[in-house]
């Protein structure tokens, strides 16, 4: 019987052609968007959960009070992690670890043009690889990182610096003096891992990096601290046992709270590196969930409109002895072949988009991951309720007509499933009209984001990080640099614009409240190359010599400085001037307090090997950047021969600030492309079946005298009628959600209506496009050849 089944089911596919390849390319289309969208989502979830021991890992963290506002920490003093396993039986290990914020250099002392500068390089207790389950190609866990200056590297890393060759037991050169040995090989590290490192050195190698690095040892809470634990009941004990561990430590801070995260919810929690995919995943999988429905309502909406050509078959069948339930299991059987035939291209279109899909969102998806239980049961779950979802409502219409009625002829009204193909008609383009004035308004608030006013002038901006190496051929390199044609001015500062920012703390000097205040160290030409507005210009020039501070109007305001400001005294210097407000960080925050350290030498930043900062040089626009830059990196490479040259672009860094807008805005493009796309062929199939089954009327309509155009309006009517129900219950809900995402950002955009108005416009003009052609040919075929039948 099964195979009976079988083969009615693909005769019925065969011979009507043009209504499954819309059936299948849409089930497929939407099955396809959904995987993409959901392997996004899975992946997202995944984070972290290969570790074995990943439900008893914690991280810890430090919350305290500035002014009101809750700010965390999750940098602790070394000493913290053994005295408190020393004191608390709940821990059974503890890894400690200081990430590289900065590049580092590092270079193969046996081939000189290996040189490169390496983000992924972290510092960590021995007891990474047992904490952890990051595996190990060679090297032993428990004594790969028991000595100084022992390293572990990545197989990416093994064979960027060393090919072929094993790499073990040979050294690499670090920050051109410190030699590290090749103790243990590493798995790179999955795309779903928190930890994207290429190089583990021990962390007992820290101490002896140089006075710095030794004071941080000993004094600085500087190191990130994972515990793990015996039981997942033992984070409220061991969050109380902190305190009093920490009090038996120097360098302590009593007035904080401390608490215990998870490890495997970092990443959707206090990610503090970017955040920015996991606040779209949401979003996402509510939108591939639609996408999907929507392509499966397109499914059932034509399988139900032509079920008075399945009618007499059913009849036929139910007068012969067949019951109810076998005539279900036999339309199912129809439906879960055109799903699989639909589940197969989806596989075919999710290939050609994907890399697409991983630039737009720039992921990157580890294979393994693809073949992932999880993620395979996931594809399995699509497949199986696309199955389910689509069969169930054509099942139980077909099956379920009396065969009296059928034989009789009494279905030609087609009344059954009319109301309900209204329904799917409206939700899809309810949806697609959503997402159309959903894409306006984030790409309204991008726009808007992207041309508020900074209060500095970031274009042509070229930012060059420095580092110790170059010491005190500073001032040779600048000025260089500044007199190469086309680079107008330049400065330097400690810190960039728009990566992060350092902080000072301070006391209103009326309320007594501490408050923290963002700061630089800058040379008296920063304003200039810049553009920054004065409010208070300082008087004469002596302010450039040093030993003042600048504040911006907000500091001013939150430091609580009556009067004339100038001459007061913050953080143990004199306020020499005063700016105007300026964007240093993201447009999404608030104006944030700002100060200024005046340095009239500022190779003191760089005299230390530990030092860094930023040459900024403003090109001129009109020259040729790729060859200034070319010249730049020549004259940089003569003062820093030991390190790689690195630039970037000030307004790059800026648009960093939003990139999760920027993704959001292509996503919802290409979502709402997709959406309309599937409800369009839809659409089109309803109205080709509306007018074949309509053929010898409009035939008689015709030869009774009707015009082309009052048969297009018969046809179309109803489909536009849909429409504006959709417009009245897609403004609504658009307006609340993007309302309520607006509310996130400080400084956004009103909600037009003409928003609304263009979408609902756009929705008509597709629906016009899409029904006008198949009515327009109906209305204009020969009556002749609709009626010689009759």
């Amino acid at each position: 019987m099964f195979r009976n089944y079988l083969k009615i089911a693909a005769r019925n596919i065969w011979k009507h052609k043009d209504y499954s390849f819309i059936n299948i390319v849409g089930l497929a289309m939407g099955m396809a968007v959904s995987m993409l969208i959901l392997m996004f989502v899975m992946h997202e979830y995944s984070y972290d959960k290969f570790h074995k021991n990943g439900d008893r890992i914690y991280s810890m963290l430090a919350t305290v009070n500035m002014d009101g506002h809750n700010m965390q920490f999750k940098n602790f003093n070394a000493k913290l992690a053994p005295q408190l396993k020393e004191s608390t039986p709940e821990i059974q290990n503890f890894v400690r670890l200081k990430e590289s914020y900065q590049s580092v250099v590092i270079k193969n002392p046996e081939n000189s043009s290996a040189l490169f500068s390496e983000k992924n390089f972290i510092f960590a207790d021995p007891s990474f690889f047992k904490v952890f389950s990051f595996k190990l190609k060679e090297g032993n866990a428990d004594e790969i990182l028991n000595k100084p200056y022992a390293l572990v590297i990545s197989e990416r890393a093994a064979k960027k610096y060393f090919g072929e060759k094993d790499p073990v037991g040979k050294t690499l050169l670090y920050e051109g003096k410190h030699l590290f040995e090749i103790t243990g090989i590493a798995e790179n590290p999955p795309s779903n891992s928190t930890f994207n490192f290429d190089f583990v050195a021990s962390l007992a190698t820290i101490p002896q990096l140089g006075k710095n690095e030794k004071d941080m040892w000993e004094h600085a809470g500087a190191f990130n601290t994972f515990l793990l634990l015996d039981s997942e009941n033992s984070v409220k004990k061991v969050e109380k046992s902190i305190i009093a561990s920490g009090l038996k430590i120097d360098d302590f801070d009593k007035k904080a709270s401390y608490s215990l995260e998870g490890f495997t919810t970092i990443h959707l929690g206090n990610n503090f590196v970017d955040s920015g995919n996991t606040a779209l995943i949401n979003i996402f999988a509510g939108i591939a969930l639609l996408i999907l429905f929507l392509a499966l309502f397109n499914y059932m909406s034509l399988t139900t409109a032509r079920s008075t050509q399945r009618a007499k078959e059913v009849g036929v069948r139910k007068t012969a002895g067949a019951g109810r339930s076998g005539l279900i299991r036999q339309f199912y059987t129809e439906s879960v072949m055109v799903c699989c035939i639909a589940f197969a291209l989806s596989f075919v279109l999710v290939e050609i988009m994907r890399q697409p899909f991983y630039n737009l969102l720039n992921l990157k998806i580890d294979s393994s991951f693809l073949l992932s239980p999880s993620f395979i049961g996931i594809l399995t779950g699509i497949l199986l309720f696309s199955a389910f979802v689509a069969g169930s409502y054509p099942a139980l219409i077909l099956s379920g007509f009396s065969p009296i009625e059928v034989l009789k002829g009494r279905l030609g009204s087609q009344q059954k499933g009319v109301a309900l193909r209204k329904v799917f008609m409206v939700f899809q383009f309810t949806v697609s009209i959503a997402l159309i004035v959903c894409s306006f308004i984030v790409q309204q608030q991008l726009s808007f984001m992207q041309n508020v006013k900074l209060g500095l002038n970031k274009d042509q901006m070229l930012n060059i990080p420095l580092s110790g190496s170059v010491g005190k051929n500073y001032f040779s390199l600048k000025n260089e640099i500044a007199e190469l044609a086309g680079v107008e001015d330049v400065t330097f500062s400690t810190t960039s614009l728009y990566k992060g920012y350092s902080m000072f703390f301070a006391q209103n000097k009326s309320t007594k409240k501490d408050l923290s205040v963002s700061y630089a160290e800058v040379d008296a030409n920063y304003m200039n190359t810049l553009g920054l507005a004065w409010k208070i210009k300082p008087e004469g020039s002596s302010w450039k010599n040093g030993h003042g501070i600048l504040l911006n109007e907000t500091a001013v305001t939150d430091l609580g400085l009556k009067g004339d400001p100038l001459g007061q005294t913050v953080f143990n210097r004199n306020l020499v001037g005063v700016l105007k407000n300026f964007r240093f960080a993201s447009t999404k925050s608030d104006k944030l307090p700002m100060g200024l350290f005046i340095m009239s030498d500022t190779t003191n930043m760089l005299a230390d090997e530990q030092g860094s900062g930023v040459l900024f040089a403003r090109m001129d626009p009109k020259s040729n950047i790729v060859e200034k830059i070319k010249a730049i990196e020549t004259i940089y490479k003569k003062y820093s021969a030991d390190k790689p040259f690195e630039y970037s672009f000030l307004d790059d860094a800026f648009n960093d600030t939003f990139k999760t807008e920027i993704r959001m805005s292509k996503m919802f493009t290409v979502f709402t492309a997709f959406a309309i796309f599937i409800a369009c062929m839809g659409l089109f199939g309803l109205i080709t079946f509306t007018a074949e089954t309509r053929t010898k009327e409009i035939g008689i309509r015709k030869v009774l005298g009707a015009s082309v155009a009052s048969i297009v309006a018969l046809l179309s009517k109803d489909f536009f009628k849909l429409v504006v129900i959709s417009i009245v219950l897609a403004t609504p809900v658009a307006w609340y959600f993007m309302k309520k995402w607006l509310e996130d950002f400080t400084e956004r955009i009103e909600i037009a209506w003409w928003i609304f108005a263009i979408a609902g416009l756009m929705a008509i003009i597709i629906t016009f496009i899409t029904v006008g052609f198949q009515s327009i040919k109906a209305a204009l075929m020969n009556p002749v050849k609709s009626l010689k039948t009759d």
